[in-house]
């Protein structure tokens, strides 16, 4: 698991949290803060966003795209976090 965290880390992305309930990362781009989060869910629907961390005009986070590379990283680390804390699903 290590492994995966120092492969994301050196896309720029530090690990703020981690838990049962899922991990977060931010990373700090030119002019905002984006934030990655795996997020479990009792349904066994568990997700990945990753979003700005102000409120746009509207009041809501803007979307931020994610690489191919970040993808997959992202997505080994869900499959880690399902394994370690037994999500469901």
């Amino acid at each position: 698991m290590k492994y995966t965290d120092k492969k994301i880390e050196k896309l720029g992305f530090e690990k703020e949290e981690e838990n049962k309930y899922g991990a977060s990362y931010v990373r700090y781009c030119n002019n905002y803060k984006q934030c990655v989060d795996i997020l479990h869910k009792e349904n066994g629907k568990h997700i990945i966003q990753s979003y700005e961390n102000k409120t746009n005009s509207d009041g809501f986070n803007n979307c931020v795209g994610l690489t191919l590379e970040e993808t997959k990283l992202f997505l080994k680390k869900a499959k880690q976090l399902k394994r370690k804390y037994g999500w469901i699903k």
